[in-house]
């Protein structure tokens, strides 16, 4: 729950998300989509606010998200999977945890703009 200092501020921010809501629904007309870009903004806090606990943590798309949609009764409530988080902690003698991981360097992956 957010609490504001101020009732006029949460009228203030409901005003604003709505004007950018508006927008991608009714002028863009894409709000689907859009919405689905926000959830990957949050799924990337939830990754990092993970990791500063200390908890394991993997996006995944790929999953049966009409199995997940059917089984949580999602679509009834408004609400439809796009992709899942897998949240946990590995194993003691997970013997891949410390092995070397085969990765791009960083001028490969990242170009100075």
């Amino acid at each position: 729950m957010v609490v504001f200092a101020e009732p006029k501020f949460k009228e203030q921010m409901h005003q604003t998300r709505k004007m950018f809501l508006d927008i991608r629904r009714y002028e863009q007309k894409d709000e689907p989509h859009w919405l689905i870009e926000q959830l990957y903004l949050n799924m990337g806090a939830l990754l990092l606010g993970a990791a500063t606990l200390g908890i394991d943590a993997v996006p995944m798309e790929g999953a049966d998200l009409k199995a997940l949609d059917e089984e949580f009764d999602l679509r009834s409530k408004g609400y439809t999977a796009v992709a899942v988080i897998s949240l946990g902690y590995r194993s003691k003698d997970d013997f891949n945890a410390e092995l070397p991981k085969s990765r791009f360097d960083e001028e490969t992956i990242i170009t100075k703009a």
